[in-house]
């Protein structure tokens, strides 16, 4: 089983769709993917993948120790070989890393992917054949935090981080030292992995729960991220 451990500098970048769909892309591949959300309450995942209506327990509830991770756990209505397991930490809460741990290790051998949104550090350090998608925004803020956010990890003894630059407009405005994607990829340190470009199509999905046109670049632009996290040597693809 491989981890994926999605994390953004700052907020607005867009983590949790990347997670949502690059697992959807991964679980397409024929890899029996697990998504857990570990956003707080209220979460996401559940939102952008439609499942908010038929998901009854949630990870609190199984790290409160109210029901197994099976129980909590739902397949993905639409999606084949996708499972969610919906957020219930309250944001003043922590997960201990006992209580983390044990959820990981009970679900260890059922999927061959988990996709871990918003992951608390402290609580569950990844393994060094884990892998972190830091996600950014090319605006300015969002590129200082994630470069922020790597030297953290890396201070921390945390490798294996691969960028992802998301909501991409049609003409990136060259902001301060950022003139292209190279400059990014060099300020925060960080191989690239995918280039999402800003969509109102994907924006409508996620916001309604709807899946993605199979036929939209969106779509191929998430199934050659996720073939990259499988080590396939698949060329980047921005338009």
């Amino acid at each position: 089983m491989k981890l994926v451990f999605v994390c953004s500098g700052k907020g607005g970048a867009g983590k949790s769709c990347v997670c949502a769909y690059t697992a959807a892309a991964m679980a397409k591949t024929g890899k029996k993917t697990l998504l857990i959300d570990m956003g707080g309450v209220p979460g996401s995942l559940d939102l952008i993948l439609g499942a908010q209506d038929y998901a009854v327990f949630n990870l609190g509830d199984v790290l409160k120790g109210d029901c197994e991770p099976e129980k909590a756990i739902v397949a993905v209505e639409g999606y084949k070989d996708l499972f969610l397991l919906p957020a219930g930490i309250p944001p003043r809460d922590k997960a201990d890393k006992n209580s983390l741990d044990k959820v990981i290790e009970q679900v260890k051998g059922e999927y061959e992917f988990v996709f871990l949104d918003n992951p608390d550090f402290d609580a569950l350090k990844p393994q060094p054949d884990d892998t972190i998608l830091l996600v950014t925004t090319p605006d300015t803020l969002s590129v200082r935090a994630a470069a922020q956010k790597n030297l953290e990890l890396f201070e921390a003894g945390i490798q294996g981080v691969r960028l992802v630059i998301n909501h991409v407009p049609a003409r990136v405005i060259p902001m301060n030292s950022f003139h292209s994607f190279d400059d990014i990829i060099d300020t925060v340190a960080a191989q690239l992995i995918a280039v999402i470009p800003s969509s109102q199509k994907l924006h409508h999905s996620a916001n309604n729960g709807l899946p993605l046109s199979r036929e939209s670049l969106t779509v191929k632009i998430f199934e050659r991220a996720a073939g990259r996290l499988l080590n396939k040597p698949l060329p980047l693809l921005v338009r």
